[in-house]
């Protein structure tokens, strides 16, 4: 479809959203224009002239410095786009830092993908990140398991910076498959050197092999002092 000039939207992965879910599911479908292409398109300007981005979690901090590549949209506004689609639901903004290594501080983990692609949501625990690499502390063992898996591998690069948009799925409104859940409204990271979207010296967009995406159990992100996200909630001027 994308070679004969038809821009599309498809769902994907449905059989991994249990029937308890359907309606949550659903819920995600609804597209609200009037909020999602302005608040999109806001976060992205806001991102991209950004000089440090700060995520607190309850009692941590992560440091983002020396800027944010151009950031990316799900907003379903497909104009200025040629030959390509998008995947349901709707609503996330996506970035990484310029210099990974400029990537330092804790956060708190509330959830991840298992190597089945379905969400965990747990008991928040904390990580260290220094230089743009993760380290676990304290956390759940199948989580442990999964950085060894990278570790066979590759390092446990932090990359994406992804901020979901959707309202109907969060912490307490799961849906298992992690492609849906990413657009939570909130925060969520990758670990491990995959993601093609930017290209970053010494990671090779081929070989990079994991893509591990991890939700943050922020309290607020501010952007060069000024909270973009606060009360549970994302705000721009």
């Amino acid at each position: 479809l994308f070679q004969r000039g038809l821009k599309t939207i498809e769902h994907v992965h449905l059989k991994r959203i249990p029937e308890d879910q359907f309606e949550r599911y659903i819920n995600a479908l609804a597209y609200d224009v009037s909020m999602y292409r302005p608040l999109g398109n806001g976060l992205k300007n806001i991102l991209e002239k950004a000089e440090e981005v700060v995520v607190t979690c309850s009692g941590t901090k992560l440091v983002y410095q020396g800027g944010m590549e151009t950031a990316k949209l799900n907003v379903g506004d497909y104009s200025n786009m040629k030959n390509v689609g998008g995947t349901y639901p709707i609503g996330e903004v996506f970035t990484e830092a310029k210099d990974l290594g400029l990537v330092n501080g804790e956060a708190l983990i509330f959830g991840y993908a298992g190597e089945d692609h379905l969400v965990r949501i747990v008991e928040p625990f904390k990580v260290i990140i220094e230089k743009g690499k993760l380290i676990a502390l304290d956390a759940p063992e199948e989580f442990q398991k999964i950085l060894d898996l990278i570790r066979e591998d590759e390092e446990v690069h932090v990359r994406e910076f992804g901020l979901g948009l959707n309202p109907a799925m969060g912490k307490y409104e799961v849906v298992a498959d992690i492609t849906a859940f990413e657009r939570q409204r909130g925060l969520h990271i990758s670990l491990g050197a995959k993601h093609a979207i930017y290209a970053k010296p010494g990671l090779n967009r081929k070989h990079g092999r994991y893509h591990v995406d991890v939700f943050i159990d922020i309290e607020t992100i501010s952007v060069d002092g000024k909270n973009i996200y606060e009360n549970g909630d994302f705000r721009i001027d």
